[in-house]
């Protein structure tokens, strides 16, 4: 069984960083990586790191032509143009999913999260987190907040389940 709100995705450390300081406020993916509105998206900071210690809550994804998410967004995508450039070579789209708040959590390691996370692979892009798996309080706590925060906005009407996250 998947805990319906949280999602951990697979990024580089100074992805990561950025969105975790606010200069990175789109996340960039060459297909929709099923990121929806409300989501808690823990950042699973790649090799040599291996650790979650950030995430995001999801505002709404987007598809735009390469060349108009550049053009529209490069101020806030959080990369430079020579990598966008070679990111999206051959692509027709680009997808992007806005940050609607971003937190930073106490640090978990791969091998913390093997011992508590029973078969946890690092995701190749996203995975949804199970039922079984190990919950930090800071993720219930971000997610709770995020999700009500959008339902006070009048952008999220679905309830909560809370009893799903404990």
């Amino acid at each position: 069984m998947q805990v319906k709100y949280i999602k951990a995705l697979s990024i580089k450390r100074m992805y990561a960083e950025r969105i975790i300081d606010g200069t990175k406020k789109i996340e960039l993916r060459k297909r929709s990586i099923g990121m929806e509105l409300g989501d808690l998206i823990l950042l699973y900071e790649t090799t040599p790191d291996s650790i979650i210690r950030g995430g995001f809550i999801a505002d709404k994804t987007i598809s735009l032509p390469v060349s108009k998410m550049w053009s529209k967004y490069h101020h806030i995508l959080g990369v430079d143009k020579e990598f966008y450039d070679m990111y999206f070579e051959n692509c027709e789209f680009a997808y992007g999913t806005f940050i609607y708040e971003s937190f930073l959590f106490p640090s978990i390691s791969l091998k913390q999260i093997h011992e508590n996370c029973p078969n946890f692979t690092p995701p190749q892009a996203t995975i949804n987190w199970r039922q079984d798996w190990y919950i930090k309080p800071e993720w219930i706590d971000a997610v709770n907040k995020g999700r009500n925060q959008l339902m006070q906005e009048g952008r999220l009407s679905e309830q909560l389940s809370l009893f799903a996250l404990q």
